[in-house]
């Protein structure tokens, strides 16, 4: 699980994420996301400090993509300029074949764009 935070983005620019890679802890080889072997479902959120859900996405809706072996998000400017500047609560749920696990537990610090 990656703790910590996140990224610094600017709540007037669209914000591509880094991409995210799983890997297997018994052998350390790279989980190829894309692969047919599994069924996957990506939810990554964006919470107040109070912890009330502020922004979302998924595979579902287009804003998660996997991109080869891992996956990444984004934001459009119009998805982020609800935020004021300041930290969030942020975090990305991952289920592969039915296993649900929490990969991403941090926070992003979003700042007033131009």
């Amino acid at each position: 699980m990656f703790t910590g935070q996140v990224a610094v983005i600017s709540n007037k620019a669209t914000w591509v994420s880094d991409t995210y890679e799983l890997e297997d802890e018994e052998d350390g080889s790279t989980i190829d996301l894309a692969s047919t072997a599994y069924t996957v479902a990506i939810t990554f959120y964006i919470k107040d400090l109070e912890g009330c859900t502020r922004l979302t996405g998924s595979l579902t809706d287009g804003k998660v993509i996997i991109d080869g072996p891992g996956f990444h998000w984004q934001f459009e400017d119009t998805d982020l300029n609800q935020f004021c500047a300041g930290t969030y609560k942020c975090g990305a749920k991952i289920t592969i074949n039915g296993f649900i696990t929490d990969i991403i537990v941090g926070d992003v610090a979003i700042i007033e764009g131009n």
